[in-house]
C-alpha cells in the first residue's frame, strides 16, 4: 500500500471514528488527526461537529486539531468563532489559540475577538489580545494596538507565568508602539513584572531603543536576575543600546554568573559599536579573558583589537594566548598581519598554544604557513596539533589530493579520541571531503552512538555530504529518529534525503516523521522523502511545507536545498511557482541563483 493510499485509509478510518466511536475514541482520534497536521484538511468538517458534543474533554480536543490542522479556514475559523463565547474558560482559551494559528485568514474572527478582550479570565483576554496582534501582523495592519496594549501591559503584572508569556509575545508583534507602555513597568515593584517587561523590550528588539535608559537603570539593580534580564535586553536591541556598553561592561564582573554570560552576549550583539571600549576593558586583568571571548565573538567587526590581540600572543598566560590566536582567526582577514607572528609561534616547539596557532593559520588561508603546516603533521605526536594541521591545509588548498590522502586516515583515528571536541572537528573535517570520504562511513557510523548529542549531529551532517555512499548507515540514522534530542531528528531526515534512493529502508519511518506535531520536522521528512521514494501524495504535502520553508526558513542552505527540490517536483502547481517567484527576491545571492534555475526547470 502505498504512503497515499495508507494516509487517506487513515483519514477515513479517524473520520468514522469522530462520528460514530466511543467517547474515548473521538477523542484519540481528535488527537491524531491534529498531529498529521495540514494533510488532514478533509478531517476539518468532521471536527466542527465534534464541536457541539456535549463533553468539554471531546470539544477541547476538537478545537487543538482545528488549530494544529490550520485548514479550510471558511469553515473552520467560523466554527472556532462561535466557541468564543462558550461559558467554560479553557475552552474559550484554546479557540483564540486556535484562531491565532490560522493567521490572516482569521481576520474575519477580529470582531469576536475584541469582545474577548473584556474576559473576565485573564489568561483568555492576554491570549485574544495577543492573538489579535499576530493576525493583524500577518494582514499588514495595525488598526487595534491602542486596544491591546492595555491589556497585555495589564498582563505582564500577572503572577502566572502563562499569562506573562502571552503578554510578552503579544507587545513583540505589535513592537514600536507598545514600547512607552512596557518600559513603564521595569520601575514596576514587583520584580517579576520588570523582568516580563525586559523580555517583551528584548524580543522587539532596536525598535525598542527608546527604553534604553529605564534598561541600564534595571541593569544595576540589587535583584541579579532582573539585572540578566535586562542586560539581555539592551544586547536584543543592539548596536541603538551603544550608550548601555560602559554598564555592560562593567557587568563582566559580576557576582552572577548568569549576569556575567548575559553581558559577555550583550556586548557581542553590540558589535563594532563595543570595540574600542573593550579594547580598553583589556587592560583590566579581572576582564581579560572575558574581553578576548567576545571580541572573538563580535568576529570581523572586531578589526579595530587586531592589533592588542596580537600582543597577547606572547602573554606567558597559555590560555590566554590561545583564546587571542582564535579571536584573531574569527576577525579574518583584517587579522592576516598577524601571520608571521602565528607562523613562528606555530614552529615553536615550547608554544602551548600551537594547535591555536594551525588553527588560527587555516582559518585566514595563510599560503605561507603550508611548510610550516606540513612540518607539524609529520614531526608531532599531538593528536590535536596534527587534526588542526590537517585541517588547516585543507583551508588552505580544500581540492588538494595530498592533503586528503594524507589526513583522512588520521581523521578517522581521531574519531576515537576520548574528547568529544577533538571527535568533532575531526567528523566535520571528514565531512568536507565529500563522496571521496566513502571509506570512513564505517567508522563514521559507529558515532552515531556518540554520547556528546554534538558529535552525533556532526556526524549525521558528514554522512549526508558523503551521499549515496552512505547508504550502509542508514539503519543507525534511522535509530536517531528517535534519539532523545529531538533537534537530531530532523537533521536524520536529512540525511536520509541527502542519500537518497539508498535509504528505502527508512520509508516508513518517514512517513511517521510527517506526523509530527513540530512543523519543521514534517517539512524536513517531506523533503527526505520526496528525494527516497516520492509519490504524488508526497509531493502534493510536500509542495506547500517546501513553499512556507523557502521564505521562512533562516538558514540560506536550507532554502537553496527547497529551492532545487521544488524545481524537481512543482511542475504544474502555482504555489510552488510563486514561491520560487518569490525567492527570486532572496537577501542570499546563491539562493536566488537556485530559485532561477529551480523555475526554469519548471518551464
Amino acid at each position: 500500500m502505498s504512503f497515499a493510499i495508507a494516509q487517506d485509509h487513515e483519514l477515513t478510518v479517524l473520520n468514522k471514528q469522530l462520528e460514530s466511536g466511543s467517547l474515548e475514541e473521538k477523542a484519540k482520534a481528535a488527537e491524531i488527526l491534529g498531529g498529521i497536521g495540514p494533510a488532514a484538511a478533509d478531517s476539518v468538517p468532521f471536527l466542527i461537529k465534534t464541536l457541539d458534543d456535549k463533553d468539554a474533554g471531546l470539544r477541547y480536543e476538537a478545537i487543538d486539531a482545528l488549530g494544529r490542522i490550520a485548514a479550510n479556514p471558511e469553515q473552520a475559523v467560523p466554527a472556532l468563532t462561535a466557541v468564543l463565547s462558550d461559558p467554560i474558560p479553557l475552552l474559550r482559551h484554546s479557540a483564540v489559540t486556535a484562531l491565532r494559528k490560522y493567521g490572516a485568514n482569521a481576520e474575519p474572527a477580529i470582531p469576536q475577538l475584541k469582545k474577548v478582550l473584556q474576559d473576565k479570565e485573564l489568561l483568555v483576554a492576554v491570549s485574544a489580545a495577543r492573538a489579535i496582534a499576530e493576525i493583524e501582523i500577518e494582514s499588514g495592519k495595525r488598526e487595534h494596538a491602542k486596544d491591546l496594549i492595555p491589556v497585555l501591559v495589564s498582563g505582564l503584572k500577572s503572577d502566572r507565568h502563562d499569562v506573562a508569556d502571552e503578554s510578552v509575545q503579544g507587545l513583540v508583534f505589535i513592537g514600536a508602539p507598545a514600547v512607552a507602555a512596557t518600559k513603564e513597568v521595569i520601575s514596576n515593584s514587583n520584580p517579576s513584572a520588570s523582568m516580563h517587561a525586559c523580555d517583551a523590550l528584548a524580543g522587539i528588539g532596536a525598535e525598542a531603543s527608546g527604553a534604553v535608559d529605564n534598561l541600564i537603570s534595571a541593569a544595576k539593580s540589587s535583584e541579579s536576575k532582573l539585572r540578566w534580564h535586562a542586560i539581555s535586553a539592551l544586547g536584543d536591541i543592539g548596536p541603538a543600546a551603544k550608550a548601555a556598553i560602559p554598564t555592560v561592561i562593567a557587568a563582566l564582573t559580576d557576582t552572577d554568573a548568569q549576569v556575567r554570560f548575559n553581558a559577555s552576549h550583550a556586548l557581542q550583539q553590540f558589535g563594532e559599536a563595543a570595540v574600542p571600549a573593550l579594547v580598553e576593558a583589556l587592560k583590566n586583568e579581572k576582564t581579560q579573558h572575558a574581553v578576548v571571548t567576545i571580541l572573538a565573538g563580535i568576529g570581523p567587526a572586531a578589526k579595530g583589537a587586531v592589533a592588542p590581540l596580537a600582543a597577547l600572543i606572547s602573554s606567558k598566560n597559555p590560555s590566554l594566548q590561545r583564546e587571542s590566536i582564535v579571536a584573531l582567526a574569527a576577525i579574518g582577514d583584517a587579522a592576516k598581519s598577524t601571520t608571521p607572528a602565528l607562523i613562528k609561534s606555530l614552529d615553536d616547539k615550547q608554544f602551548k598554544a600551537r594547535p591555536a596557532a594551525a588553527y588560527a593559520l587555516g582559518k585566514l588561508k595563510a599560503k605561507d604557513a603550508v611548510p610550516s603546516l606540513k612540518n607539524s603533521l609529520n614531526t608531532s605526536d599531538d593528536e590535536i596539533l596534527q587534526l588542526a594541521s590537517i585541517w588547516a591545509l585543507l583551508q588552505i588548498d580544500p581540492k588538494n589530493d595530498e592533503y586528503q590522502s594524507i589526513g583522512l586516515p588520521k581523521l578517522v583515528t581521531a574519531l576515537s579520541n576520548e574528547r568529544a571536541d577533538i571527535r568533532r572537528e575531526a567528523v566535520e573535517t571528514i565531512g568536507q571531503f565529500g563522496a571521496k570520504a566513502k571509506n570512513a562511513v564505517p567508522e563514521l557510523q559507529k558515532r552515531l552512538a556518540d554520547q556528546d548529542p554534538t558529535v552525533r549531529r556532526e556526524t549525521l551532517i558528514a554522512l549526508a555530504e558523503i551521499g549515496p555512499d552512505s547508504q550502509p548507515a542508514v539503519e543507525a540514522v534511522v535509530k536517531v529518529l528517535s534519539d532523545a534530542d529531538p533537534a537530531l531528528r530532523p537533521v536524520a531526515c536529512y540525511t536520509l534525503g541527502k542519500i537518497g534512493k539508498g535509504s528505502s529502508a527508512a520509508v516508513s519511518h518517514l512517513q511517521k516523521q510527517m506526523k509530527s506535531r513540530d512543523t519543521y520536522e514534517r517539512t524536513i521528512a517531506a523533503w527526505a522523502l520526496v528525494h527516497v521514494a516520492p509519490d504524488e501524495k508526497t509531493v502534493e504535502v510536500a509542495i506547500p511545507l517546501l513553499a512556507a520553508a523557502l521564505h521562512g526558513s533562516a538558514n540560506p542552505k536550507i532554502r537553496i536545498e527547497v529551492a532545487e527540490t521544488l524545481g524537481k517536483i512543482g511542475n504544474g502547481s502555482h504555489l510552488a511557482k510563486d514561491a520560487l517567484s518569490l525567492a527570486l527576491k532572496d537577501s542570499d545571492e546563491s539562493v536566488r541563483k537556485a530559485a532561477e534555475a529551480a523555475i526554469a526547470k519548471l518551464k
